[in-house]
This record gives C-alpha cells, structure tokens and sequence, in this order.
C-alpha cells in the first residue's frame, strides 16, 4: 500500500530551517577546527521523528581558515544547485559558499520546489534565478511560498524570505554568516511561537462565549462578565500590511505564566528555539546592520525586508 507524504507544516520548516542553521554555525564557528560542510543540500539534512534535523554527510568537507572571510583553493566539488557562484567559476571555497547553500535549502523550504527541475516552464528551471526577483515585495512573494504551508503569519513568511535573499546574495560580502542567520531566524520562530499562543488564548476565548451564550439561552439567566483582562489579546492579522505593526501586549511567557493552569512543560515548545543559549541581540543587529551596509546597486533588492523586520537599531 503505498504511503501518503503529507507536507511539511509551516512550523516544521522553521524548525528544520533552524536547526540545520545551528548545525552550520557550528561547523563554521565553534568547532576545532573549523569546517566548510561543501555539499549542504536537502538531502543531507536528516530529521527525526519529531522532524529535529540531523547535518550529515561530511564526505566533501574541508577545513576552514581562521578568517572567515579568506578563500581555500580547492577542486569545485558540490551538487548542482547548491553551488555557490564565486566557487562555481573560480574553485575558490569559504565558510560563505555554505552560506548560499543554506540559502538554496530555505528556498525549498519556502516554494516546496527543488533547486534544478527541468520539467518547469522556460525560466523557471532554476529555482534562485527564478525566486530570487520575487522575493522583493508581498506581491510577488505570496506566488512562490508553497501553497501547502496553509494558514500562516505572512509576516512570518516573509522574514525568512529575507533571510534567504541575503544568503544566496551574489556578491560573497553582502552574505551573513551562519550565526547571524540562527540569530535571525531565532527571532522569527519566538515570534512564531508567540503568535501561535496568542491564537490559541483567542481560540480559547471564542469557544467560552459560546459556551457562555448557550449557557444563557439554555437557561435564561445571565452570567456575569468575561474578565476583562483577557481583552488585552489580540489575534495577529494574516492580511499582511506594511504600514502596520503588529502588536502584543503580552509576551509568550507573560501569558503562561500568568495563567492559573500554568505548568513549566508549557514552555518547552518557546523555549527549545534558545536551546543552545541566550538570544545575543547584539549579533542580531550584526546581521540587520549587514543589510543596511549593502551597495546603493542592490538595496531594491532588500527594501521590501527593512519595511518588515529593521532588526534592532
């Protein structure tokens, strides 16, 4: 009998999306010595049962030089569509040439497409030279994200679109490196995860007045107010709109901890995003301050990421 492959949810592709960040970051920064992975690609990411991503295959990999920012000379080896260009034509590899790897993985992660498919229509075979262009403004974006990602923050969406524009930047400089990329994408899955909570509490909410209406109708009597405390939640509007902010009154933790039923194991989805240590906003302005920085020539390129996210200032 032959099994049926659901999609990926959006919050599985996130956490994929991090993890297999994580596990670069590592590979780049904080192991001895240091590694260029060389054929990061999805196939090399295996997951869990409970879709926790695994890095594997190091048969490729070489060790990096200290700086981060100078080339080793090597044979171009790799797979089709993860290759970086700067390797592709000069042999020359860096910590970066994973980066634009990574980038390629988060496009499939976004558009449910592989990076080469010939059987695409003229144009659309390669999957950055077709995303690349779209993912400029909301417009264009909401016609590559995989339409089975079903119901999601659109802001969310369009984060880690962001993201994967920088990564598979042609120009190596305007690339970030894999901590800023975690960093990042820390920030879009805490909010995520707040959102996600903020629904819920909504949910709740929505399910006790009709408990409550029913309860009058069934019995003619009233019952006395909903607290008023729980006015302060507010449900996050998918209709995207740039010239709004989303608000939240309350933080993820704020809201569990001030809930009567609360239970330390209620914050293990918020907190397994921060698992590997505190969120270094420092970093993330690193990261928000690169996009700034990048020539006058591509900033059309990024102006539709600086109305969603200006990152910290």
């Amino acid at each position: 009998v032959e099994k049926k492959i659901m999609p990926l949810d959006w919050s599985s592709r996130l956490k994929i999306a991090l993890g297999s960040a994580r596990g670069l970051s590592y590979l780049h920064e904080d192991s001895n010595p240091r590694v260029i992975h060389r054929d990061f690609k999805s196939s090399n990411i295996l997951l869990e049962n409970d879709f926790t991503p695994k890095v594997s295959d190091f048969g490729l990999a070489r060790t990096a030089l200290d700086d981060g920012n100078k080339h080793i000379s090597t044979h171009i080896m790799g797979t089709f569509g993860y290759v970086a260009p700067e390797y592709a034509m000069t042999g020359h590899l860096l910590v970066k040439s994973d980066v634009y790897s990574y980038g390629v993985v988060l496009l499939e992660l976004l558009t449910g497409r592989k990076p080469v498919d010939m059987s695409r229509p003229q144009g659309q075979e390669n999957l950055v030279t077709w995303a690349r262009p779209l993912l400029n403004n909301s417009d264009s974006l909401e016609m590559i994200i995989d339409p089975s990602i079903g119901s999601v923050s659109f802001d969310s969406v369009a984060k880690v679109a962001a993201i994967a524009s920088l990564c598979i930047q042609p120009e190596v400089s305007n690339r970030p490196f894999m901590g800023e990329v975690v960093q990042a994408l820390k920030l879009v899955c805490n909010e995520c995860d707040e959102s996600n909570v903020v629904v819920s509490e909504s949910s709740s909410q929505e399910d006790l007045t009709l408990l409550r209406t029913d309860a009058r109708t069934s019995t003619g009597s009233d019952l006395p107010p909903e607290p008023s405390s729980r006015a302060d939640y507010r449900m996050i509007d998918y209709d995207f709109d740039s010239s709004q902010e989303m608000t939240r009154p309350l933080s993820v933790s704020d809201i569990f901890t001030s809930s009567p039923g609360f239970d330390k194991s209620s914050l293990e989805s918020f907190r397994r995003h921060s698992s590997s240590g505190p969120l270094r906003t420092a970093r993330s302005s690193q990261f928000w301050d690169r996009v700034r920085g990048i020539p006058a020539g591509s900033m059309s390129e990024h102006r539709f990421a600086f109305r969603l996210w200006a990152g910290p200032r």
